[in-house]
């Protein structure tokens, strides 16, 4: 029998949050932009209209919007628990791909973003 690996993501999501090293950053906050996917096996075609056979993406921002609200200093970090409260909630989960970007950072320099990258693989 078959598999189908399906993948739900979200794009271009933006948060406001006062993550950063610098007090600096967490006094005025800083723009951030997520960019996530997450593949899982699929137990069955997707003849049905069923979401239960998915992965609710809604489910997947409120994730996402948690952990911006969290008290944590490097985006690593939340990058981090994006990716563990996914895999908590879908154990199906066989990868997650998170890049978050931090929209004009604090810095002597013209710098649109920088970014991390996480990847997970079960």
């Amino acid at each position: 029998m078959s598999e189908t690996l399906a993948t739900v993501g979200l794009n271009g999501v933006k948060f406001n949050a006062a993550i950063g090293w610098y007090p600096e950053e967490q006094i005025f906050k800083n723009n951030f932009i997520v960019d996530l996917s997450v593949s899982f096996k699929a137990s069955k075609p997707f003849t049905e209209d069923n979401l239960g056979q998915s992965i609710d993406y809604m489910q997947l921002h409120e994730i996402c919007r948690e952990a911006f609200v969290e008290e944590v200093k490097l985006i690593e970090s939340v990058a981090q628990k994006i990716i563990d409260k996914i895999i908590a909630r879908f154990p199906r989960v066989q990868q997650v791909t998170i890049t978050i970007k931090k929209l004009s950072p604090p810095v002597k320099a013209q710098i649109e973003s920088v970014f991390v990258s996480l990847i997970y693989n079960k």
